[in-house]
């Protein structure tokens, strides 16, 4: 299984996904406004890099927010849909272990040859095209990022997408806004 027509990643490559991930966490505050990995707007340049517009555009969202419950509510509703035949892609936060928890393709979760094939995808497009004005995605927008290639390249027929800590800015907002701006 590959992207590209080469051979699939192996297994083995599992702690460079974990190092490469661990090297987008921030350790900036939140004050610190010069951070440009946390402009919200810088998402729509990284959907473009990974080639994702029309993807979400097509792709049918339950997207879930709110303070109590997100977690149950999106896996409640992706075994309904899966139990009433449609091919599901779930995306939720944080995992407990494993990073592939947040993945989940009709109820399991991610392989790690999939995980390992659309991970190093993502993260070479983006390293090849990304710039100082338009730098690597912080961690958690990439694990969105990450997510959408996911459910777009297995074609789901539904994504329940939990935000992660909510708010305005949220990476999983972008699918709202895609749909206001180009519709």
């Amino acid at each position: 299984m590959s992207l590209d027509g080469n051979e699939s990643p192996k297994v083995d490559q599992y702690d460079e996904v974990m190092e490469a991930l661990s090297s987008l966490i921030t350790k900036r505050s939140r004050a610190d406004k010069s951070n440009k990995g946390d402009r919200f707007d810088l998402l729509f340049d990284y959907i473009k890099i990974l080639e994702l517009e029309e993807p979400i555009k097509e792709m049918n969202i339950i997207h879930v927010a709110g303070t109590k419950g997100k977690g149950s509510t999106c896996t409640f509703t992706e075994s309904i849909l899966r139990n009433c035949g449609f091919h599901t892609g779930l995306f939720t936060s944080p995992h407990l272990i494993d990073v592939r928890e947040r993945f989940r393709l009709d109820g399991i979760d991610i392989c790690a040859e999939k995980f390992l094939t659309y991970f190093w995808w993502c993260w070479n497009r983006l390293k090849e095209r990304t710039s100082d004005e338009v730098p690597m995605p912080t961690y958690f927008r990439f694990l969105a990022l990450l997510a959408f290639k996911i459910f777009a390249a297995e074609k789901v027929d539904v994504a329940i997408l939990e935000v992660g800590l909510g708010g305005k800015f949220d990476a999983t907002n972008v699918v709202c806004i895609i749909y206001i701006n180009l519709d």
